[in-house]
Parts: C-alpha cells; sequence; structure tokens
C-alpha cells in the first residue's frame, strides 16, 4: 500500500535525509583531517571518511546530474570517469595499506567504493521517488473518482428514460395522479442534480430518493400492486454513503419484477442500517417462463453498481444475486466505516 503524504511533509523527510547525510560525512570528514593532516596526508585522502565523501558526491552527481543528460554518449562518459576516479582512489588505498600496488587487491577496494557508491545513490534515489509515488497515488484517486462520475453519471439516463416512459403511459391514460407523478419527478430530479455529484450524501436522503421512487410506481401500478419496503435503522449518528447506489437494486427489481401484469408479481425492499453495517436486501417476483429468470441476468444498471463499489468500497462492500424458478434476490452489505 501507498502511504499518502502532503507534499510539505515529502520536501521535510528529503531536507532532513540530504542534511543528516551530509551532516555525518562532514563530521567523520573533520575528524579525520584532524588526526592526519599533516603527519600523513595519504591516510587522510584513503580514509574512510574520504571514501564516504567521495561516493557521496558521485552518487549526487549521477542522480542530479549525469542521469539527466540527454546524450547518451555523454552520460556513458561521465560513468566511465568516475568508475577511472574510484579506480584510482582504490589504487591510493592499496598502496597506503601494503606500500605497493597490487591490481587484484585494489579492484577489491574499487568493488567496495563501487558498492558503497551505489548504495547512496540507491538512498537518493528512493528518498526522491517518495514524490512520485505520492503523484501517482493521488493520480490514482483521481482517476478513480472521474471513473465513478462517469459510472454515475451512465446511470442517470437509463433512471430518467424509464421514469419519462412511465409518464408518458399516464398522460395517455389521463390518469388523475399524474400531476401528483411529475411533482414526485421533479424531486427526484433536483435530488439527481443538486447532492449526486457529492463524493457522499445522507443515508436520509437516499432513502427519501427511494421512497419517491416507490410512490411513482404505485402510482404508474396501482394501489394494490404488491409493493412492500421497509427501512430499519438502529444508529444515532449520521450515515453517510455514496449516492445514487441503493436506487440501482430497487430500479432493477421494478424492471424486472413488474414487467407483466401478473397478480403475482411484487417487489419487497428491506434496508437496514447499524453502526457496523448497511444491509440492503432486494426481492422480486420472476413470472414463470420468461427470459427474464435466467440466473446470469444482469442489465447495464447492476454492472455499473459492481463497478462502482469496487472503486468506492473495494474492501467493504459485497453484493450478492440469487435465482430461482419464482424470485430474483440482490443483497448488498457495506461495512461502515
Amino acid at each position: 500500500m501507498i502511504l499518502e503524504l502532503s507534499s510539505k511533509t515529502i520536501r521535510l523527510i528529503k531536507t532532513c535525509f540530504h542534511a543528516v547525510f551530509i551532516a555525518i560525512v562532514s563530521v567523520l570528514l573533520v575528524q579525520s583531517a584532524l588526526t592526519a593532516i599533516p603527519d600523513d596526508f595519504l591516510f587522510f585522502l584513503t580514509s574512510a571518511a574520504m571514501e564516504y565523501l567521495v561516493s557521496g558526491i558521485l552518487a549526487y552527481g549521477l542522480y542530479y546530474y549525469v542521469f539527466k543528460l540527454t546524450s547518451i554518449f555523454k552520460k556513458i562518459g561521465y560513468v566511465l570517469a568516475f568508475g577511472v576516479f574510484l579506480f584510482l582512489l582504490a589504487m591510493g588505498k592499496d598502496y597506503r595499506i601494503h606500500g605497493d600496488i597490487d591490481f587484484e587487491q585494489s579492484f577489491e577496494y574499487f568493488s567496495y567504493l563501487l558498492g558503497l557508491s551505489l548504495l547512496f545513490y540507491s538512498s537518493i534515489y528512493l528518498i526522491n521517488r517518495l514524490a512520485y509515488l505520492n503523484r501517482y497515488k493521488k493520480l490514482e484517486l483521481e482517476l478513480n473518482q472521474a471513473k465513478e462520475h462517469l459510472l454515475r453519471n451512465q446511470l442517470h439516463p437509463h433512471f430518467l428514460f424509464n421514469a419519462f416512459n412511465s409518464l408518458y403511459s399516464l398522460s395517455l391514460k389521463n390518469h388523475p395522479e399524474t400531476s401528483d407523478y411529475i411533482l414526485k419527478l421533479s424531486n427526484m430530479m433536483r435530488y439527481l442534480t443538486d447532492d449526486t455529484h457529492l463524493t457522499k450524501v445522507p443515508l436520509s436522503k437516499e432513502i427519501a430518493f427511494i421512497e419517491q421512487y416507490i410512490a411513482i410506481e404505485k402510482i404508474r401500478f396501482g394501489n394494490d400492486a404488491r409493493i412492500k419496503f421497509n427501512f430499519t435503522n438502529t444508529t444515532e449518528e449520521a450515515t453517510l454513503i455514496a449516492p445514487f447506489l441503493l436506487i440501482t437494486l430497487v430500479e432493477n427489481a421494478f424492471k424486472h419484477g413488474f414487467y407483466t401484469n401478473s397478480k403475482e408479481a411484487f417487489v419487497h425492499i428491506n434496508i437496514s442500517n447499524t453502526n457496523t453495517e448497511l444491509i440492503a436486501i432486494v426481492e422480486n417476483s420472476l413470472i414463470t417462463k420468461q427470459h427474464f429468470q435466467e440466473s446470469t441476468r444482469e442489465g447495464k444498471g447492476l454492472k455499473n453498481l459492481k463497478q462502482r463499489l469496487q472503486l468506492l468500497y473495494p474492501k467493504s462492500a459485497t453484493i450478492e444475486t440469487v435465482t430461482n424458478t419464482k424470485t430474483y434476490t440482490a443483497v448488498l452489505k457495506i461495512i461502515m466505516d
């Protein structure tokens, strides 16, 4: 998991790293100079403090200058020059310790210095990559938000298409409750335009939206339609959820539960909210020998809902569907923070 850090925190970490590194090398260098100069200048030039200084300078030079060059030939040239400089330093250390220069022994010291330089370079690289990792995390978050908004906007036209079709049917029949239908639809439109652009909305608003939707469907199918809605809330705290989640299951149930005028058609909706979990169980009838009862039934709305849940609640939400010969049930569970 990538940690989310502010730009100020990242700058502070980088500054502290560079300051501590430079301070340690400086202290070692001064200590070595006071000990060796002027008695043994060669010892000072090949001391551990000087090795740290040289390796650090090479690491900083590689990261901040050499690897930023556009010319590949210049990069290779600088790397070879740094390598030669390290080998000369290794030869000096070999001469100071053994009084002679042996290629194998010098190469061993060179390998040590090269490893030390690569270690310093890796540390500098990782510290500077914090900003890139944090930027990647922010871009990933923004991308997920863009995807979520796109999926949400795909749902709205789908819902409105069905709603206006219902209104058209009522107007053809000169239904007495057409005006009431228009008023309720207007209230729903206000929720769509005013609130669903938000990341989270109060659960009460989502429930009110569902109640408006059910009221419209009751006008459409008649008061005798077997439609049941129950909402249980056992928490006193205000619950926030992503908008336009629950209505997808409800709309899906009406779409497939009332596609005929059968007296057996029904839609049952049960939503419960506790301090730890939100559960929505939506069940609708399936009329025998209709293609809608296929177990693989998954329309655009339900597919988009699953994608939104993956983006919004990747580890805390589950959705399951169960189909038998007469009923189709969808169960959505969200673990609340």
